[in-house]
């Protein structure tokens, strides 16, 4: 991670949406603070679609920032649905 983020990036971009993804908990216990390539391959194995959409190549500030773009964007339909 500190590769592509600098220490205020870190600081400013981890509790982002866009950095914050579903995962069953013992997928979560495998990957603890792994980096992303090896995060991406339990992604994959991951029941919540959501969490198996994350294709990034490489996790850095651009595709942090385009995955919140993306979530921000299925909030807003999810919100604009009527559920009558």
């Amino acid at each position: 991670m500190q590769e592509y983020f600098s220490d205020n990036q870190i600081e400013e971009m981890v509790y982002r949406l866009g950095n914050m993804t579903l995962l069953e908990p013992n997928l979560n216990r495998q990957i603890g603070n792994k980096n992303y390539t090896l995060k991406k391959e339990i992604y994959q194995q991951s029941n919540y679609q959501l969490t198996k959409n994350i294709q990034a190549e490489e996790w850095n500030p651009e595709s942090l920032h385009r995955r919140q773009i993306q979530l921000t964007k299925k909030a807003i339909q999810i919100r604009r649905s009527s559920f009558l």
